[in-house]
């Protein structure tokens, strides 16, 4: 029996889900589960198209880079045991980091830069009512679009503000407040560059990047609409508790579905495709001028 040799690249996926389950184990560590979930899926969307491209990596980390690699990890995991908080976004972009950095090395960021600038992205996403709290309009506006939605549905609902009553089908009243964090601006700042960047990546001509950016964004504030609507339907049938993990949850996986979808058109259609020659073809050279002898 020959023992079992794993790829430079499953060792890489390996390394990174461990480094992002272990803080389950850490006392006073432990994982944010939304923000984890956000983060592998966002991760999952990258890979999906660049696997073959992480399969095909050369460098590796020295031993001075693994050593640095794991002590940015530890030093990750002793900094949210000592302040004793869960490890969330901002974390898992540092471990992301440190096990690139132990499994490839620094160099290979040349690859692995797009994907750390989604996690920032990301993160500046969830951090955005820190600095423009005020969200009126955008709530109020969202209110009543989705009070005009479910009326077009059958369902009856007003609208007071941010606020959308509706009727369940028992009879009683419920009230869905679009509150700041439920208006998705953040996912649609995070997934609108998420759609984005990997078609950057490709180097698209100029006159491609503002279509690729509106559609881009575009599509992410549909789709945030078309979520919303499902959330409330979801409220309405099956209940405060089915509603809840649905708007949790459910929105990730429809941006994301969005971005595949884009990713699909955008490569067809908006990113130039490189031309190649079919197999066994050669580039034809130039014929050199003969002269006959005793010729000028």
């Amino acid at each position: 029996m020959y023992p079992l040799r794993l790829s430079r690249s499953s060792v890489f996926g390996l390394t990174l889900s461990a480094a992002f389950l272990l803080p389950l184990a850490i006392p006073n560590v432990g994982l944010d589960i939304q923000y984890f979930f956000v983060m592998v899926v966002v991760l999952a969307a990258w890979f999906i198209i660049k696997w073959d491209a992480v399969k095909k990596i050369t460098e590796k980390g020295s031993i001075p880079e693994m050593i640095a690699g794991c002590a940015i990890i530890l030093a990750d995991y002793a900094y949210n045991a000592i302040k004793v908080s869960t490890i969330g976004v901002d974390d898992m972009i540092v471990i992301f980091f440190g096990v690139i950095v132990l499994t490839y090395g620094i160099r290979s960021l040349k690859l692995f830069w797009v994907p750390l600038v989604y996690g920032l992205v990301l993160l500046s996403g969830y951090q955005i009512e820190k600095y423009a709290p005020n969200y009126t309009a955008l709530q109020d506006w969202l209110a009543g679009v989705m009070a005009t939605a479910v009326n077009a549905l059958g369902i009856g609902a007003t609208v007071t503000g941010d606020i959308v009553t509706m009727n369940l089908p028992n009879g009683s009243p419920i009230y869905l407040e679009l509150a700041s964090a439920c208006t998705g601006l953040q996912g649609i700042l995070a997934f609108g560059m998420l759609s984005t960047m990997t078609l950057l990546d490709m180097k698209p001509r100029w006159s491609r990047i503002i279509p690729i950016f509106v559609i881009g964004f575009a599509g992410a504030f549909l789709i945030n609409i078309v979520r919303l609507i499902i959330v409330f339907l979801t409220f309405e049938y099956f209940g405060i508790a089915a509603g809840t993990s649905m708007h949790v949850y459910f929105g990730y996986l429809i941006f994301v579905a969005w971005v595949l979808v884009f990713w699909a058109i955008a490569f067809k259609y908006l990113v130039p495709k490189q031309t190649t020659l079919p197999a066994g073809a050669s580039i034809p050279t130039p014929r050199q001028p003969s002269f006959a002898p005793g010729s000028p």
